[in-house]
């Protein structure tokens, strides 16, 4: 009898992880394979698979007479602002002028918290966080051919926002991937950069690093094809961080005569196009230095949206104008200059506009403290194994705070969502598995 429940506990657990990992997969992927419409709603897997594996989830409970093995204990501090930044959206609802929208952004925000609690409770060992890291690459990959593919023939997948833009032809050759938006798809490649660097500085065998570098390449040349200046800007940073603070000298003269060799070598055998490549990022980084002098295209209109959300958050006396409505504001009445813009292309200004200065600081003190404690860990013995998911995740983060301002909204991006549960999950492990080593 003892030993059939067993049984059960363990074919229970592995159904479980097992709909853990579709349901990663599906929340990268989102809607471009096998939706479904049920009249006017969309019936997509992530959905499907998020409800069942928590129903599984609270039916274990009930089993278990209201226990579940969980060891949240170690980061419990980032999983009580997440429940109170949920509480809180919520509560706007009473003051939100748009239910709607409101309703919208919750369940976002729901979706969202949900997958970092499940991150966290099935990436308990070293072995998993291992393999959600080979996961990211292995999606990467399907995810960069089909840029590959859009690039060079200008088709898109059905879910893409670029079709129907055949007028545009530099649009038209902007790959998105399995996202509605280019910006989406290139933040996706702004936080992936990182995963790739971990695996050129600690790969040793040549094919690794052949490997590795295809990726890294395919990865630049796909951002540049976007046209995304943030994720650019993202990048420099990520690479600035990796070569000031976490390269020893050896490998930082190393990577220069690498990078020289790599860029004669392009010059020479592809002369046009690797101009053209030098050129393009040219063209992005002086548009940094003309932002402040439009006053009329997207960057007039983005200030525009900064402006309003500062506007609309004086005016809800620092509370925020509830979860998801500031576009109903502006849409409404926008004091500034926004053209046809509602969403705020701006993760950090649309956290304070929708809920206000208190969750704004809580955010920050999550975002901010995160990296803190993968930076000391980062300088921590650890293995091999360790110390690439520790770099892996310190760089994103830090990327993500450039990344963030690229696409229109953040909240159902849910590629964010799994770097900060794999970030939690790691840290989780780090400081269970650490402190039992101390004490033997």
């Amino acid at each position: 009898m003892i030993n059939s429940k067993k049984t059960k506990k363990v074919k229970m657990y592995y159904l479980l992880k097992f709909l853990f990992w579709l349901t990663i997969i599906t929340a990268i992927t989102g809607p471009t394979f096998f939706a479904l419409s049920v009249g006017p709603y969309h019936l997509l897997p992530f959905r499907v698979f998020v409800f069942l594996i928590l129903f599984l989830v609270l039916f274990q409970i009930l089993l278990n007479k209201g226990r579940l093995s969980l060891s949240y204990k170690k980061i419990k501090f980032y999983l009580l602002f997440l429940i109170i930044w949920f509480v809180y959206a919520v509560i706007t609802l009473t003051w939100a002028p748009s239910k709607t929208l409101a309703i919208r952004q919750i369940y976002y925000l729901f979706a969202g918290s949900v997958i970092i609690f499940l991150t966290i409770l099935y990436l308990k060992n070293i072995k998993d966080l291992k393999n959600f890291y080979k996961l990211w690459i292995i999606i990467t990959i399907g995810l960069l051919g089909i840029g590959l593919w859009e690039v060079l023939t200008g088709d898109h997948l059905s879910v893409s926002g670029c079709l129907g833009r055949v007028a545009a032809r530099a649009r038209k050759f902007r790959p998105s991937a399995v996202f509605y938006n280019t910006n989406d798809f290139a933040t996706f490649l702004g936080l992936t950069f990182p995963f790739i660097f971990a695996w050129l500085h600690y790969k040793k065998r040549l094919r690794n690093k052949v490997f590795g570098l295809i990726l890294l390449g395919t990865n630049f040349y796909l951002l540049l094809a976007t046209g995304s200046r943030a994720n650019l800007l993202a990048l420099i940073l990520e690479i600035f961080i990796l070569f000031f603070f976490l390269l020893g000298l050896n490998k930082k003269i190393k990577c220069l005569i690498a990078t020289s060799l790599l860029i004669i070598f392009l010059l020479i055998i592809f002369p046009i196009f690797t101009q053209q490549i030098f050129h393009q990022i040219g063209i992005n980084l002086k548009s940094f230095t003309l932002i402040y002098k439009k006053t009329v295209g997207s960057d007039a209109m983005r200030i525009g949206l900064v402006k309003n959300s500062i506007y609309y958050l004086i005016h809800s006396y620092g509370f925020g104008v509830s979860a998801g409505n500031i576009e109903w504001h502006i849409a409404n009445y926008s004091p500034y200059y926004v053209s046809t813009l509602l969403n705020l292309h701006n993760w950090w200004f649309e956290i304070l506009a929708n809920y206000g200065i208190f969750i704004f600081f809580g955010y920050l003190l999550f975002y901010f403290s995160l990296i803190y404690n993968l930076w000391k860990i980062w300088h921590k013995k650890l293995n091999i194994n360790e110390k690439i998911i520790c770099e892996t995740l310190l760089l994103s983060l830090i990327g993500f705070s450039i990344a963030s301002v690229s696409s229109s909204s953040l909240m159902a991006f849910k590629p964010q969502w799994l770097i900060f549960g794999f970030a939690l999950a790691f840290l989780n492990y780090y400081r269970i598995h650490h402190s039992k080593i101390k004490k033997i």
